[in-house]
């Protein structure tokens, strides 16, 4: 999947940070679903591109490394209150509904958790690598 973004920093010419500005987001394909407009991310620059501060660039994210790090971190949430909920209820079968919901609210913070940890260590093969200089 290729976007669009704009070099907002450079610390280093192998990571720089861009963002979705609207100069970049006119040409984008995302459009309307895109939830980075005006943040700002890191993105590799492995090729060494001479890149200066306001350079339009376009940016790759394999597709099914997107896919799979949108499921980490919204779906094992998801996905683990439910079996914090049951687990709730075999663990304490007498105790009250509500019991067993705080349980399973336990599990889905468990899954966020999880998810932000899988970020902080998997970070460098989820980053976006840059592959051309817009002119």
């Amino acid at each position: 999947m290729y976007e669009m973004a704009e070099v907002v920093n450079i610390k280093n010419n192998s990571h720089i940070t861009v963002s979705c500005s609207t100069s970049a987001c006119e040409g984008c394909h995302a459009g309307a679903l895109c939830s980075t407009k005006g943040k700002t991310f890191v993105a590799r620059n492995s090729n060494e591109y001479a890149l200066k501060q306001g350079d339009t660039v376009e940016l790759y994210l394999p597709p099914g490394k997107t896919i799979f790090a949108g499921f980490v971190a919204l779906m094992v949430p998801l996905i683990l209150f439910p079996i914090g909920y049951y687990f709730g209820i075999a663990l304490f079968p007498t105790s009250a509904e509500v019991v067993h919901i705080l349980i399973g609210i336990v599990g889905m913070a468990s899954g966020f958790a999880l998810s932000g940890v899988f970020s902080k260590i998997k970070a460098s093969q989820y980053t976006p690598e840059i592959t051309k200089v817009m002119k």
